[in-house]
């Protein structure tokens, strides 16, 4: 399978679970005291799993026409095996996807650090692990947990 093919099921997959999203969101009560309510974090994550969606699936859908369109008959590339390592990379992100979400949620880890880990051993391991590459991946993921953290306590007035 091609890579357009593999984005355009990513993005169909992602769509369903955005509209798994909002069907849960939509059973939640309505609010009386805060400003946006329970549902408001599920919306909002469900509107942007549908942007992020729209656009991976979009550029797919481009680069399928696009190839269709130059090139009708000829045959799809094959793999000269420089791709060996996704399945690893893979179980990988997996893997740091679980503990991410088992720091936050079983062991009630601070959201902030452990945000922060996560985007350094999502950067290590589908970029290049340099140090100058870990030292960019730990800025970003100070200022997005930093950034996340400020919006949801501040703003949704959800505790992390």
């Amino acid at each position: 399978m091609n890579r357009a093919a593999i984005d355009i099921a990513l993005a169909a997959a992602v769509l369903v679970m955005a509209a798994a999203l909002f069907t849960g969101a939509a059973t939640l009560p309505p609010p009386r005291f805060e400003p946006l309510g329970s549902a408001a974090a599920p919306r909002i994550l469900g509107g942007l799993l549908i942007v992020f969606a729209g656009i991976v699936g979009g550029r797919a859908l481009l680069a399928l026409w696009q190839a269709r369109k130059h090139q009708p008959d000829t045959p799809a590339p094959t793999t000269d095996g420089s791709d060996d390592g996704k399945p690893i990379r893979t179980l990988v992100v997996l893997g740091a996807l679980l503990s991410y979400v088992g720091a936050l949620d079983v062991l009630a880890w601070p959201f902030v650090p452990v945000t922060t880990a996560f985007v350094v051993v999502l950067g290590a391991t589908l970029a290049s692990p340099r140090p100058r590459t870990l030292a960019v991946f730990a800025g970003y993921g100070a200022l997005l947990a930093f950034a996340l953290h400020t919006v949801f306590t501040r703003f949704l007035y959800v505790d992390l």
